[in-house]
């Protein structure tokens, strides 16, 4: 039965590189995106001279939190700003330097939807290594990213990239780690399983349902994407009106964006008070994301690297959109967006 099991996961492993059109030996299972995030961060503890690693002020706490013990280490953590929520090549260009060892760059931003231009960032750190003779290991936080958008690791020349199956319908507190670089090595140790990479038995019926929940969100990309963005430009159209700001880009700016957040400010009102009136009404919003119990600080701290004002942060607030959303719930929150700004 065992060994059973163990075929049955090592089909899940080929189905899923399959789709991420990457080696199986390449896929390793997580309990989610942090944890995925954390085996590569960490992996830098195991290399005897520390250097120096280039990040943004908008990635994921998962890969900002390891800044105090990697700087208790002898690492040097840099962090760049992104103004509207863009990483300019120029800036990262700039701040590449002989001791950098590490480059993290997220592929969607969870906070306002914004995409990065990841081909023109890994370009700059490519063509920066040839100069120097010296490999730069380039992480993306992809979590935003699959199942929602096209993303195939290859594609875009980095290194690894973490993922977490509950945002493409798969249960939580299961995920993925795609990494190439042999060098990275988990600090954690258990029995040995994925290669040694995360030890620890495997859930494998959620990765069977991850599994599964991959392949349908990309096989239906092109569908979920057509009828997500149409609830996007509802939801648009009715912030202007009610006169609150939209922080997250415009479906008409031209920039790159995922149409599954939107995150607004809603001006006078804070955030918390904006919240309670709207979960009266019957819906849910939020403050930041799921992913922490202080997603307000930490949505603020994103903003904040985004160059958007104290006000705006003090009353952001972020939608989150669904293809199993119906028109007829599209419509209410759009109707209660006019409502409230009219009587508040």
């Amino acid at each position: 039965m065992g060994l059973e099991a163990a075929r049955f996961l090592e089909d899940c492993r080929k189905t899923i590189s399959s789709v991420l059109g990457v080696v199986p030996s390449e896929v390793f299972f997580t309990s989610g995106g942090t944890e995925a995030d954390n085996i590569v961060l960490q992996s830098l503890l195991n290399i005897p001279s520390p250097g120096e690693i280039i990040t943004t002020g908008i990635e994921h706490a998962a890969v900002l939190e390891n800044k105090a013990v990697l700087e208790q280490h002898g690492w040097k953590f840099s962090v760049l700003n992104c103004p509207g929520g863009y990483l300019r090549p120029q800036t990262l260009e700039k701040a590449l330097n002989p001791k950098v060892k590490m480059v993290c760059i997220m592929a969607v931003n969870n906070v306002t939807g914004t995409v990065q231009d990841l081909k023109a960032c890994t370009q700059v750190i490519r063509n920066y290594e040839k100069t120097t003779g010296r490999k730069i290991h380039i992480h993306c936080d992809a979590v935003q990213a699959l199942g929602k958008l096209a993303f195939r690791p290859y594609d875009f020349d980095i290194d690894s990239a973490a993922f977490s199956a509950h945002k493409f319908r798969g249960p939580r507190g299961t995920g993925l780690l795609w990494c190439r670089n042999s060098a990275v090595r988990a600090l954690s140790k258990g029995g040995g399983q994925e290669r040694g990479m995360r030890g620890g038995t495997e859930n494998v019926p959620a990765i069977a349902a991850m599994t599964k929940a991959l392949d349908e969100a990309v096989s239906a990309i092109d569908s979920t994407l057509s009828v997500v963005r149409e609830y996007r430009i509802l939801v648009e159209k009715a912030v202007r009106e009610a006169g609150y700001t939209l922080l997250s880009p415009a479906s008409d700016s031209g920039l790159e964006f995922s149409p599954y957040i939107i995150t607004i400010s809603v001006n006078k009102l804070p955030s918390e008070v904006f919240l309670r009136i709207m979960a009266d009404r019957g819906f849910c919003l939020s403050a930041g994301s799921a992913c922490s119990t202080n997603s307000r600080g930490k949505a603020e701290r994103v903003l904040e690297a985004m160059n958007f004002t104290p006000g705006q942060r003090m009353s952001a607030v972020r939608i989150s959109l669904s293809p199993l959303n119906t028109p007829e719930e599209v419509n209410l929150l759009c109707n209660a967006l006019r409502e409230v700004a009219k009587e508040y």
